[in-house]
């Protein structure tokens, strides 16, 4: 599958000497760390690879949660002679996140968020996302300066770590300058906060060498005519290689310096504890327009004048990201890209363009600007919209090209990107430059996109590492990218990306020899062990950028287009207890390289035994991974896939009863639930809860738990309510879950839903038609989640054909309780148009009710189904129509319930809603979700009851 010029452990555990240390490390650290130690086989394979082209199996896993684990996890490491990585997000593209030694990861320990008065500073942990950051900055018209197209999913940490910019933040926005305050933790165990006059003191007291030492770099740099030169040209643009000399230069206190270059030294120097930031103007009105150019040329000069000779504004246009046709074909089946599209010639780039500013007027002004400037330069079609949801779609297009682009890349190949800058005053001629060395070494089908106003361009390819002479193209390729970037422009080769092991070789070469050899002296003052993130940044190896290489051998069609980018794991609610969407493809790619490669068989074994679990089981299937994707991959489904391969005949059976029996299935279900209220009734729920966990673990976790929050249902209605002439008619599905499972109980006298469904659809003046022998009734997608496919269709095709029927042909509507079920019923063919309850409730029983009372504040989730069918919107109006103030839950995505996993695997409920709590505003008494097993998992974690939307509906508009 490899050529011998690629590294074996590209795919390979570590050495048996390495594997044995990272045990050792383990048992070390035993009792020490709140977070897991992972140095199993599938575990360790999860975390070997980042958003980059490299891959590393560490030899333990270990998640730290303060100051106090990173040092145990310093001295562990040091003891056993690991090296330590540390990783926030992984969104990393030059290979920093990654080891074959100890992997640190960030938990949930580091999510401090702290915005100061006036919300002129903001105090973040390394694992605050910067979106969310910036999501608390907002009511303030603020946000933190770095803003790089991952934002949705890097984090706080790694962006320090790398200087991080983007799309708006140029030069001046970037962490280095815009750092207020830094904590650190240095190799040796001292923690450094810059901003506390106490700590600054010791610290002076008792590193008083090192900073003499830092002292004495500063003056030998000063003293350097050449190399002060050389320094200040390098940071007029973008550039992260190497490390940041221009804080030799920027400073002269030895404190100053050492926290500044920190910035940008991608963990090779010490740990980032805390950051604060001073936040920068973020104006509530703009303009965006995307806007075809003729030709790369004329694209180049208009962005040159745009660019205001690199001067950084805030006002006016803040953004200008250029997109050369070949990567706008990657995007152009998408809506947003339908009114450029006769715009378009074959060799048509685009700008993607914000103008912004404090006010109306001056927006108008300084669009006017802008129109009459792309137009001098021939652009082909300007129409600027102040749309804020044009403007997301837009953008959301523009920070997708990561991985939409390489998505478009043919299967089974890795994907590779560069990002690299130039002086702006050269940026046409750059471009087209650009192009020429992608096309003459062979990488056609590169696109190029970036941060035009910058001069910072980034381009993507793809290759094949196990094919003969690969790497050895991408080396002669890198060769000559360098000589033309670092020599020919006097640009960046690593403008905003990070060196890593990407760059590595070419650091001298840009830099030149002086500057580099004070670079080795830097690193040999900070960490004269070696011990953190050797061979990124700075590597002797002038092969070290082709090593380690992934393969991306073909997996599953449903999959093999994932670059292992990672933007989907925040919204995955098994992410860092088990195995990410990300994990769940490498892990499933590796399992089939060793499969056909015939290697291994004990390890792919034991591979396959510890997926059942890590990857199958805790697996919610929800694929709200598929949103975060830039190409909508579903992993969920592939899961769903391997779930059903795995069933053998026993299961089948079993499972074939089930849906020839669902009526009586509900029943016992139902019963079960109800026996349990009964015994609380007599027994204390601990009590209850505890017998309960224990048969879970005499029986291998088979029998289902039993919580506290979750209360047997009404059942099916009796019947509907007498039919009256001249009303509008409706066909009501009330769903199993909502029959089976009912709500907590409340101070408010709440309806279950069903009967609040049935209230509400007569208060509003609706004739109600709903299935007879409603017992059983099931959409399939029970059957469908835990990997019985035809029982699903059998099970779901039977109800669809029968409310098709109940509709007559589709002349009637039907209205379904449950997000899970009406979407699982749309895939079905029929007539009957399914609707869900938020978009019945709120488009045609909301204007029909009248609302006589309101709670102060209502929580809402929008569970997994609602935001697949885009229903937030719909179930915030209701919800706002009921209460004065609505909370959205934003730190669950899927609640984890997934059905009832909630009930044979409660630990992923229980960490999927952990930070649930934190939601909460004070005050706040009840929550809403439309799935009743959703509100029931929600209610055991929040803290507070969660309901049905329609019990809370039918409750507000009560007479």
């Amino acid at each position: 599958m490899q050529q011998a010029t690629i590294d074996p452990k590209t795919t390979q555990p570590p050495a048996p000497d390495r594997q044995a240390a990272g045990e050792r490390v383990a048992n070390r650290l035993k009792g020490k760390l709140r977070g897991r130690i992972h140095t199993d086989p599938l575990m360790t394979y999860a975390w070997s690879g980042d958003a980059s082209s490299y891959r590393l199996v560490p030899a333990v896993v270990v998640f730290i949660n303060s100051e106090d684990e990173v040092r145990a996890v310093m001295a562990a490491a040091r003891a056993e002679g690991l090296p330590i990585t540390f990783r926030a997000a992984g969104t990393s593209l030059s290979g920093q996140a990654v080891t074959d030694g100890v992997l640190a990861v960030l938990g949930d320990g580091w999510r401090k968020l702290d915005i100061h008065p006036g919300a002129e500073q903001i105090t973040l942990g390394p694992a605050i996302i910067v979106a969310n950051a910036n999501k608390a900055l907002k009511p303030f018209n603020r946000k933190i300066g770095p803003d790089p197209a991952s934002q949705a999913t890097c984090k706080i940490g790694g962006v320090v770590n790398n200087n991080s910019s983007g799309m708006c933040c140029g030069v001046a926005q970037n962490t280095y300058h815009t750092m207020a305050r830094l904590r650190i933790v240095l190799t040796d165990g001292t923690v450094l906060d810059s901003g506390d006059p106490a700590s600054c003191e010791q610290f002076r007291q008792h590193h008083a060498g090192m900073l003499a030492a830092i002292a004495g770099l500063h003056a030998e740099v000063m003293a350097d005519a050449e190399l002060v030169a050389l320094i200040r040209r390098k940071y007029r643009i973008k550039n992260t290689v190497g490390y940041s000399l221009n804080a030799l230069v920027d400073y002269h206190d030895p404190l100053d310096i050492l926290i500044h270059l920190m910035v940008g030294s991608e963990g090779t120097l010490g740990f980032v504890s805390e950051v604060t930031y001073n936040t920068v103007p973020e104006h509530p009105f703009k303009a965006t327009a995307l806007v075809p150019f003729p030709d790369p040329q004329s694209a180049g000069r208009a962005i040159i004048e745009m660019a205001n000779g690199g001067v950084q504004v805030t006002t006016g246009v803040t953004a200008a990201e250029y997109i050369e046709r070949r990567a706008l074909a990657t995007v152009e089946h998408l809506a947003p890209m339908a009114p450029l599209l006769p715009w378009l010639t074959g060799n048509s780039p685009a700008v993607l363009i914000d103008v912004t500013a404090p006010d109306a007027t001056t927006l108008a002004a300084e669009t006017a600007k802008a129109v009459d400037l792309l137009a001098r330069h021939g652009a082909a079609h300007v129409d600027f919209s102040t749309d804020e949801a044009r403007s997301h779609a837009l953008w959301d297009i523009r920070k997708g090209f990561f991985a939409s682009g390489g998505a478009a890349r043919p299967k089974g190949t890795s994907m590779l990107t560069e990002d690299v800058a130039a002086p702006i005053e050269r940026l046409a001629e750059f471009v087209t430059d650009m192009r020429q060395l992608l096309d003459h070494h062979g990488y056609e089908d590169a696109i190029i996109f970036g941060h035009a106003l910058a001069g910072n361009l980034h381009f993507q390819m793809s290759d094949d590492f196990s094919q003969p002479g690969s790497a050895e193209k991408f080396d002669t390729f890198s060769k000559a990218l360098s000589d033309l970037v670092s020599v020919q422009y006097g640009g960046s080769l690593k403008a905003e990306h990070g060196t890593g092991r990407a760059i590595a070789p070419f650091v001298e070469a840009e830099w030149g020899s002086k500057a580099y050899e004070l670079m080795w002296r830097i690193k040999d003052l900070f960490d004269p062990e070696g011990l953190l993130n050797p061979g990124v940044l700075l590597n002797a190896d002038d092969k070290i950028h082709i090593k380690h290489l992934k393969v991306m051998p073909l997996a599953d069609e449903l999959v093999d287009l994932c670059i292992e980018c990672g933007f989907c794991e925040p919204a995955c609610p098994s992410h860092q207890m088990t195995l990410s969407p990300r994990q769940r493809i490498a892990v499933t790619r590796e399992r089939e390289r060793l499969r056909r490669s015939g290697e291994d068989p004990a390890r792919l074994r034991k591979l396959d035994d510890d997926f059942q679990y890590a990857g199958l089981d805790t697996c919610a299937a929800c694929n709200l991974c598929s949103l975060r994707c830039p190409v909508g991959i579903e992993t969920g489904t592939m899961i769903i896939g391997q779930r059903a391969q795995r069933r053998g005949a026993t299961a089948r059976s079993v499972a074939g009863f089930a849906a020839d029996h669902r009526g009586a299935v509900e029943t016992m279900m139902r019963g079960g639930v109800a026996l349990a209220d009964a015994a609380r009734t007599v027994i204390p729920a601990p009590a209850i809860e505890a017998i309960t966990d224990t048969a879970r673990r005499l029986t291998g976790e088979r029998v289902p738990r039993v919580s506290r929050a979750l209360r047997h249902g009404p059942g099916a209605p009796k019947s509907a309510p007498t039919a009256r002439a001249g009303r509008p008619s409706i066909v009501y599905f009330p769903s199993c879950a909502t029959r089976m499972f009912g709500a907590p109980k409340t101070e408010h006298g709440l309806l279950d839903v069903p009967d609040a469904m049935l209230a509400l659809l007569e208060r509003a003046g609706f004739d109600v038609v709903m299935p007879d022998h409603l017992a059983g009734r099931c959409c399939g997608q029970p059957f469908q989640s835990k990997g019985f496919p035809e029982q699903a269709a059998t099970v779901g095709g039977e109800l669809k054909r029968e409310l098709s029927a109940l509709s007559d042909a589709g002349r009637l509507s039907v209205v379904t309780d449950a997000s899970t079920c009406a979407k699982h019923l749309r895939e079905f063919p029929g007539d009957a148009p399914v609707l869900d309850s938020s978009q019945f409730l709120m488009a045609q029983l909301l204007p029909r009710l009248t609302i006589t009372r309101k709670l102060p504040v209502v929580a809402v989730h929008h569970n997994c189904s609602a935001q697949r069918l885009a229903e937030q919107p719909m179930t915030e109006t209701i919800a706002r129509a009921c209460a004065d103030q609505v909370a959205v839950l934003s730190s669950v995505t899927c609640c984890g319930y997934a059905g009832d996993k909630g009930l044979f695997f409660p630990e992923l409920n229980a960490h999927a809603t952990r930070f649930a709590k934190g939601d909460i505003p004070g005050g706040c008494t009840l929550g809403v979700s439309t799935v009743s097993t959703c509100a029931s998992g929600l209610s055991e974690h929040a803290g507070i009851p969660f309901v049905g939307l329609a019990s809370l509906l039918e409750w507000a508009s009560r007479p």
